[in-house]
């Protein structure tokens, strides 16, 4: 293999804007939605490396198949078909890359790397230009393929290799993004419908440079996560607005028009749809309170948690559960009140699928100028360092996440638990502070 000498850093384009040129052993993490967003880079940066003669790979994935791939490439780049016949440019599935006989192999994968290069010098090209996808990683062997990334950028630096790798952040956790963020020299994320560049730099720099990044990566996370809550509670009202009040209305009508029928047929006929509109009605209603809760909007954070656990913990899972709360005027912003009410859900949910309980409580109250929300079950319990120590990779239990999107609020949770000694969880939140009144007339 063929190292890049300390002198001849050269710069390549990138084909991405934002990129700009970057050196070889340029590795970039790239954090994607939707197929649309692999395609809008990775087909101007295949484009850039074929015309730059670097041999190209991209390592594919159901999120874009080698067919789309190829499709989106004939597309953008003239006499496409040319650069296939010459060998300038693979398409491998994932499972031919980092699969050996059905085994997974990541160190394969690293030295055939490094084999690939050696052939492509050898034939007269200027580097390699690769992309993979990593949508097939499971969570079972995350923590491998992320000691795997971190090898891959530790190496590439030395060698003529510009490597692009694709997470879709709709499956990443805030832990997992930051992970996946840190074992590549760039970031890049679309935000506000702009792709940004997040530069990790040398590791070596100083703790607060790296915290700092931490603390942009955790803000980009927050941020996706209240972006989708609002659009959960979008689809939710269309569907009340739209579904469930228009079938309500048609009920009700042919309720009317049963009623009016002498026909005992009829009259039958007319009750069995009835009877099909109102269960379709209220499996609506049910898919509607999962995406986003109306009470939550309409009566505030108490009454949506107090509707919750009787319509879902209680109706559905048959579990015994209680709420109390103080009484006491507890104002939230919007989006610390919405992520609080997917907080609690999501606790509740662990509670009635690992905890094997059989009663639940939630408590409300003010805590000066916090607002104070304790989950409790008298459930199998568990080791919370255990739990949290590796990152809420335990499925289901997303400790981890909430722990995150609480603190980048201003927010903080507890855990009180033992295995055999059920669980406690309180989580601490800052209220909506009234701004003062300065007794200025205006």
């Amino acid at each position: 293999m063929i190292p890049i000498e300390e002198t001849e850093q050269l710069s390549r384009k990138t084909g991405i804007d934002v990129l700009g040129r970057m050196p070889w052993g340029t590795h970039v993490c790239l954090f994607y939605q939707t197929r649309k967003d692999l395609i809008d880079i990775l087909v101007p940066y295949f484009k850039a490396g074929l015309e730059s003669n670097e041999f190209c790979m991209w390592i594919t994935c159901e999120a874009v198949s080698e067919k789309q791939a190829k499709e989106a490439l004939r597309k953008a780049v003239p006499d496409c078909d040319k650069y296939f016949k010459s060998g300038q440019i693979e398409i491998v599935p994932y499972t031919e890359w980092y699969f050996k006989e059905g085994t997974l192999e990541l160190q394969q994968s690293l030295k055939a790397c490094i084999d690939k290069l050696n052939q492509a010098l050898t034939c007269g090209y200027a580097g390699i230009r690769a992309t993979g996808n990593t949508a097939w990683v499971e969570r079972r062997i995350w923590r491998d393929f992320i000691d795997y990334e971190k090898k891959i950028d530790d190496t590439i630096g030395r060698y003529r290799m510009i490597a692009i790798c694709n997470y879709c952040i709709d499956k990443c956790d805030t832990s997992e993004i930051i992970e996946a963020a840190n074992s590549h020299k760039f970031a890049l994320i679309r935000r506000k419908g702009k792709w940004e560049l997040i530069k990790n730099g040398d590791r070596k720099q100083a703790e607060k440079r790296f915290l700092d990044y931490q603390k942009q990566l955790r803000s980009l996370a927050s941020e996706l996560s209240l972006t989708e809550e609002s659009d959960r509670h979008r689809i939710a009202t269309g569907l009340h607005d739209k579904i469930v009040q228009p079938l309500i209305v048609s009920k009700m009508e042919l309720d009317m028009l049963r009623k009016s029928v002498s026909s005992i047929e009829r009259h039958e006929a007319l009750s069995k749809i009835c009877h099909s509109l109102g269960e379709t009605i209220q499996s609506t209603r049910l898919l509607t309170l999962d995406l986003s809760s109306p009470v939550l909007h309409e009566l505030g954070f108490e009454a949506a948690v107090a509707e919750w656990l009787v319509e879902q913990i209680q109706k559905k899972y048959g579990v015994i559960s209680e709420f109390k709360d103080d009484g006491q005027p507890k104002p939230l912003d919007n989006d610390i009140r919405a992520v609080l009410f997917r907080d609690v859900r999501e606790l509740l949910l662990n509670v009635v699928r690992h905890a094997h309980t059989h009663n639940v409580n939630v408590s409300v109250r003010k805590v000066g100028n916090q607002i104070c929300v304790n989950v409790e079950d008298d459930g199998i319990g568990f080791d919370p360092d255990k739990v949290l120590a590796m990152d809420g990779k335990i499925a289901g239990f997303g400790l981890f996440s909430i722990r995150e999107r609480l603190k980048e609020l201003g927010g903080y949770l507890q855990i009180d638990s033992q295995p055999g000694k059920g669980t406690k969880v309180m989580i601490m939140a800052p209220l909506k502070q009234e701004k003062p009144n300065t007794g200025e007339k205006v």
